[in-house]
């Protein structure tokens, strides 16, 4: 899995950029996570022989924040000013832009713009879960990219920079949209890659990967140095939601146990990680992997936690399976129903039972497991009485002894199934920035974006904050010792829930707030 790198090539010298996170103003949490998917691209552009260099425009800066000019959204990063600065001291003729969701699209346009203008020659190329989504769109609205990339794009990557090379016609690679005069061509799409363990590791060496580890910082709970890694791509299932079958395909592809183990051993090693975040919007398909998977792991003997942070669906978890994976380091589990309305799941195609995930759940706090769920209110067609269940639901939860709840609300992002519906009736009137910008909007509890037809924003924010609310007052009466649990693992900036993670994330918001005063 790791190889020796090949003579480099002279010749093309690509820049892989990650511009900063987008949030809104009052958001109570910001992803700050290592860019995987540029990790990966790079380590195959670099085995292939290709000098490469790296931007990481929020690993550079993870914490710090600057406000859009109307005050509305914050980014976290470097300013564009100082992206520029680290693009001058690179030698470069290829510039891939990594724009995994739609609601950075905005900003990143307006990068892709002004990098464009200070560097003409340069080759612009896309990539990412919006690009995928969207690619012709994408380049209508900025005529500044030359070159989108659909799907994975460790190989399409490669063959884009030797066909530049050999000064040959792009029409021969698949899997991207070109201009070629004032047309843009959209070529046919690329294979899945069908062994994933062939894929390089990440280059993390050409990325600031210690400002992310020594500041906590990431997309789950974080109790320690978190790397990020993959034990799959692709998703089997079809929910209407979701825009990863424009980007994965709904094909469901898991990595060899033994790899996965050996690229944990190596990040210990390497990086002296001690919890590890799987990105897989799909990890636990099969009972079978994942029981090898946390046999292996208890083998080693490792200190360490790892989690699913994206959520997990339940059908594996049974007992057995539970019991495994909490001995292996699963300790903070997340759930992913989404609704608990049996109405609402048929109309957005998630097929499971809300009963069989209680089990589940029930299984998990029996092992010691810390359970958070992800839930989704302000679908289309959702009604009050839907959401409603889903509120009942969530009490339930507290009830039951579940740490952590998370009410967003649904935002229609392009390559779904429901963002096509959508746009199509005229829900979503036009793709301007306003729109992309809406998308955070599931973020921020205070000014919520509903699509409902029945459910204004105003009552969608009352659904949310009052939701949550409850639950955790509900959870902090029943169960009084988290209280003071809550406030030791402040005091010591230890986090072992979503909901302490959030408050730490808040307070450090505030003391950099009071600092730049």
């Amino acid at each position: 899995m790791i190889s020796e790198h090949q003579n480099t090539i002279d010749r093309i010298k690509p820049v892989l950029l990650r511009t900063p996170l987008v949030v809104p103003k009052w958001s109570h949490t910001a992803p700050i996570c290592p860019p995987l998917g540029l990790a990966y691209v790079a380590a195959s552009l670099r085995q292939t022989g290709y000098e490469v260099r790296c931007v990481d425009a929020l690993g550079e800066a993870p914490l710090q924040r600057i406000a859009t000019e109307d005050n509305k959204y914050l980014y976290y990063g470097l300013s564009i000013k100082e992206i520029l600065q680290h693009l001058a001291f690179k030698e470069f003729n290829v510039l891939f832009v990594s724009l995994m969701f739609s609601h950075d699209w905005p900003m990143t346009k307006s990068f892709i713009k002004t990098i464009k203008t200070i560097y003409p020659e340069v080759t612009m190329v896309c990539g990412g879960e919006h690009i995928s989504a969207c690619p012709k769109f994408s380049m209508e609205d900025c005529p500044e990219i030359d070159i989108c990339v659909l799907g994975e794009g460790e190989e399409t990557s490669i063959d884009i920079l030797k066909t530049i090379e050999q000064k040959k016609s792009l029409s021969k690679v698949n899997g991207i949209v070109y201009r070629s005069d004032e047309e843009i061509i959209i070529n046919p799409k690329r294979s899945r890659i069908s062994q994933l363990d062939d894929i390089p590791l990440p280059a993390w060496d050409l990325f600031p990967l210690e400002n992310y580890l020594s500041n906590n910082l990431g997309y789950g709970v974080n109790p320690g140095r978190t790397m990020p890694m993959l034990i799959s791509r692709g998703c089997p299932y079809q929910c209407t939601f979701c825009s990863s079958p424009q980007m994965w395909t709904t094909k469901w592809q898991a990595r060899d146990p033994d790899c996965v183990i050996e690229e944990m051993q190596f990040y210990i090693d390497k990086y002296k990680a001690t919890n590890f975040d799987f990105y897989d919007l799909t990890a636990i398909v099969r009972k079978d992997w994942i029981i090898k998977f946390c046999q292996k792991i208890i083998k080693k003997n490792w200190n360490i936690t790892w989690q699913m942070p994206s959520g997990t669906r339940s059908e594996a978890l049974d007992d057995e399976t539970l019991g495994l994976m909490m001995l292996s380091g699963q300790k903070h589990i997340s759930y992913a129903p989404e609704s608990a309305s049996k109405t609402t799941l048929q109309k957005i195609k998630k097929k499971i039972k809300i009963e069989n995930m209680k089990e589940s759940i029930r299984s998990a706090l029996s092992k010691g497991m810390s359970v958070k769920l992800n839930l989704m209110l302000g679908f289309p067609d959702e009604t009050h009485k839907e959401m409603l269940e889903t509120l009942r639901f969530v009490l339930h939860a507290a009830f039951m002894g579940v740490s952590d709840v998370y009410l967003a609300s649904f935002a229609p992002y392009p390559g779904s199934e429901l963002f096509d519906q959508m746009y199509k009736n005229g829900q979503i009137p036009k793709l301007d920035d306003e729109y992309f910008l809406n998308l955070t909007s599931y973020t921020d509890l205070l000014h919520s974006y509903s699509y409902s037809r029945h459910v204004g924003h105003r009552m969608l924010s009352v659904y949310r904050i009052g939701g949550m609310s409850m639950f955790y007052i509900l959870n902090f009466v029943l169960r009084p010792k988290r209280i003071f649990r809550l406030f030791r693992n402040i005091k010591n900036r230890k986090e072992e829930s979503k909901f302490e993670n959030a408050i730490l994330q808040i307070m450090n918001r505030f003391k950099r707030s009071k600092k730049a005063r």
